[in-house]
């Protein structure tokens, strides 16, 4: 039986409130810690997530804060113990990486920077097209991708592949088996399979799971591309919101010419058939919440589709297994409401003969 563990929790002082640019141009505060221990970890940084949580909490700088760090998710301010501060948390009127003025939807929460050259978000999107989870590129990092950025060695997406051995060599701490090292990693890159390339792009509200699904529906890059919005919006999992973002992406001039420049750079536009290991989950529909200990959530799911089961966010009545790691909350009460058998990470692990 799975037991629900009470997210870890810490309290702090906030030092300061910072606003993050994100690769959507999104505009995110972010609390800047008095550093404290939690679950393991030094943190000494928070999200406030959006401006409305910021007013909800009430939040100031020099306030003492409760912390919560949960599963995989990154640290939060859950509320506020003790008020100190005097001023008020307002949102930018410009951006605070260009300068460009910022933007805000009426019936939305976000505010926005709508400047394409926005370098906040060309960092962003560089960072997160060469992460693991993306294109795996090893040794492009944050640090690395900003002093590319700085020497004007990267301006796009496409501009990786373009990266000579004697680029990386004007970077500090590059000698020559460096950065031979990243230019192996951006080598390796061309070959990742579609979802990946998928997931590298940024399109909004395209995680890894659904890039995979798109991909192992439609097989190339060109298929989803000249995929309709109805084509789009008749696919499992994919709602109309991210149906409409997916066709506006493929219908976009700049993303357009983006992907032809990838094309030319050699990257991989197609989904290789997986090999399944067999069907002991065939149909059965499985929900992994709170914090797994020997695998991250993107890989148990993808462990449930490879043995024939349908990985899903959230809990109904047709969801054949709930598997409970640490911390795990409300889709774990509502598995116990429903009657939904809920396994530990070793049974699960048993169950497909792990």
């Amino acid at each position: 039986m799975a037991f629900k563990y009470p997210a870890p929790q810490a309290t702090t002082t906030v030092k300061n409130i910072v606003f993050s640019v994100g690769r959507t141009g999104i505009i995110t505060p972010v609390a800047e810690l008095v550093p404290v221990p939690c679950a393991g970890v030094i943190i000494s940084n928070a999200t406030l997530h959006n401006f409305d949580e910021i007013k909800r909490l009430g939040v100031r700088v020099s306030d003492s804060v409760i912390i919560e760090r949960a599963g995989e998710v990154i640290p939060k301010v859950v509320k506020v113990v003790e008020h100190a501060g005097t001023q008020d948390v307002l949102p930018p009127q410009i951006c605070p990486s260009c300068g460009a003025p910022v933007y805000k939807e009426q019936d939305e929460v976000g505010y926005y920077c709508i400047n394409p050259a926005c370098p906040a978000q060309l960092h962003a999107r560089l960072v997160h097209f060469a992460s693991r989870d993306a294109l795996d590129i090893d040794g492009l990092g944050d640090v690395v991708v900003q002093q590319l950025i700085r020497r004007n060695f990267l301006t796009e997406l496409a501009d990786i592949y373009q990266l000579s051995f004697l680029h990386l060599l004007q970077l500090p701490n590059f000698k020559d088996k460096k950065a031979q090292n990243l230019l192996d990693a951006i080598e390796a890159s061309k070959k990742r399979p579609l979802s990946k390339l998928l997931f590298a792009l940024g399109i909004a509200f395209v995680g890894e799971k659904t890039a995979e699904v798109l991909a192992d529906r439609f097989r190339t890059l060109d298929n989803l591309k000249n995929a309709s919005l109805e084509e789009l919006q008749h696919i499992p999992d994919v709602g109309e919101k991210v149906s409409q973002s997916i066709y506006d992406f493929f219908h976009d001039a700049t993303a357009l010419e983006q992907i032809e420049k990838l094309r030319l750079a050699g990257l991989n536009f197609t989904q290789p058939e997986k090999e399944k290991s067999g069907n002991v989950l065939d149909g059965k529909t499985i929900v992994f919440t709170g914090e797994l200990k020997t695998m991250t959530r993107t890989e148990a799911e993808r462990l449930a589709m490879q043995y024939g089961g349908k990985a899903s966010g959230s809990v109904s009545k047709k969801t054949a297994y709930v598997v409970a790691g640490e911390a795990a909350g409300s889709k774990l009460k509502k598995a116990q409401e429903l009657g939904v058998p809920v396994l530990t990470e070793q049974e699960f692990l048993k169950m497909i003969g792990k």
